[in-house]
């Protein structure tokens, strides 16, 4: 009914997410349609179930268009919505969430692993730049020289050129790959993994700014924020809370 409906946004709007949810299910159970569908997307509790609701409002109603932009957003080009040739019987809610569970956060194993080829990556052009910039023959300069001081001052000036190169490097490496793949660095394409908005929809450039550049700077602090995603209820680390992310698996259930 009309007024439920209201009373689902109003939850939304005032971020009463369990509130929203609720209504949303007894909606759902009593008069499903496709503004109601898009409504439980948004007060989702997983990037899974909210992908599933988006698709049941478009079976329902192919011309929502606010369920047809988010969905566009979530999606890679190759997995666009299309409209079904003949409209399906709808499903109830409960087969709804059993479908999201196959889209599932992306296990802390796989994205530490890939944090670390990412992390090579990075050090290999940084390492790179530095040698174009002639910093390593510097060194090697200072090391020839067999004086105890002059070579911990080159070794301590290397390690001090190091840091902002790295830190220039690794902003524009994440920033460029995330825009430019939807989500994915080198790292997360090779584990089908994918970071995206939590409410739904693809990363903008500030999205990316803000996790990879501010958020893993402060995430490194002692490394806190990256174990935080050990115990957070949706794996978000310091750097996805900032920025409003998670890390989802795209590779379906019991594959390899």
């Amino acid at each position: 009914m009309a007024d439920r409906l209201t009373e689902i946004r109003a939850a939304i709007d005032s971020f009463q997410m369990d509130e929203a949810r609720e209504l949303a299910a007894r909606e759902l159970e009593e008069s499903p349609s496709a503004e109601a569908f898009y409504l439980a997307a948004q007060a989702a509790l997983n990037h899974g179930q909210r992908l599933i609701y988006l698709e049941k409002a478009l079976e329902i109603e192919p011309e929502h268009k606010a369920a047809r932009e988010e969905l566009a957003g979530i999606r890679r080009p190759d997995q666009a919505w299309h409209e079904p040739e003949s409209k399906p019987k709808t499903k109830p809610m409960e087969q709804a969430e059993a479908e999201a569970a196959t889209i599932k956060l992306a296990s802390i194993s796989k994205r530490f692993i890939a944090i670390c080829i990412d992390g090579f990556i990075v050090a290999f052009f940084s390492l790179a730049l530095m040698a174009a910039n002639g910093q390593f023959a510097q060194l090697y300069e200072a090391m020839s020289t067999l004086d105890e001081a002059v070579v911990a001052g080159a070794i301590s000036q290397f390690q001090a050129d190091a840091i902002p190169v790295n830190l220039a490097v690794s902003a524009v490496y994440n920033v460029v790959l995330m825009v430019a793949f939807n989500g994915q660095t080198l790292g997360k394409m090779i584990f089908g993994m994918r970071v995206v908005k939590k409410r739904g929809g693809r990363i903008t450039v500030l999205d990316a700014f803000v996790r990879n550049v501010f958020g893993y700077t402060v995430s490194q602090i002692l490394l806190l924020g990256y174990l935080w995603a050990v115990v957070d209820g949706e794996a978000q680390g310091w750097h996805d809370k900032m920025a409003g992310t998670v890390v989802v698996d795209e590779r379906k259930a019991g594959s390899n």
